[in-house]
């Protein structure tokens, strides 16, 4: 069954707004699909700091739509093995590397479906750069999801258990 384009695509990364980074991936997203809404949560997370920005997704993620991509990307492991993954959870759709950046919205919220991000057709380039994952792989895969694009077809799928998933702390 087909699903029905989200539009919406909310960004939280570490990369601040002084370099044109943030810019450059929605570039990226609107040269793939136009008619994206792009919803800035926070590019202060402090840098590498994979636990701070699991718990601002986390706290931030059940106030939006069904069907909300969230596009995160604190992202220490760029270029090197850690994978690129997509999840797809019934209220909408995660995308970025799997450091254990979605652990808080997991503890929360029960996998449908992870694909590794392999398929290369779906990235800027067949060769992205080892520094650059937001704008070569993640950016462009959350613009095809946004359009519609059928899930299945960005990667292999991978067992929801193997998901990278940092402790939980009990508040904050």
């Amino acid at each position: 069954m087909p699903r029905r384009p989200n539009r919406i695509v909310t960004l939280l990364t570490d990369f601040g707004l002084e370099d044109p980074f943030v810019g450059v991936m929605k570039g990226v997203m609107a040269g793939i699909c136009r008619r994206l809404q792009f919803i800035d949560l926070t590019h202060a997370v402090p840098p590498q700091n994979i636990e701070r920005a699991s718990f601002l997704l986390a706290t931030s993620f059940g106030s939006f739509p069904t069907g909300t991509i969230h596009l995160a990307v604190v992202d220490p492991g760029v270029g090197t093995h850690r994978r690129a993954v997509a999840i797809r959870l019934r209220e909408g759709f995660l995308v970025g590397p799997d450091n254990g950046l979605f652990t808080g919205v997991l503890a929360r919220s029960t996998p449908l479906e992870v694909r590794e991000l392999s398929e290369s057709r779906f990235w800027r380039t067949r060769t992205p750069s080892a520094t650059f994952h937001g704008r070569d792989i993640f950016a462009p895969v959350a613009a095809h999801l946004a359009a519609g694009t059928a899930f299945h077809r960005f990667g292999p799928e991978c067992a929801p258990e193997t998901l990278i998933r940092l402790p939980l702390r009990e508040s904050r």
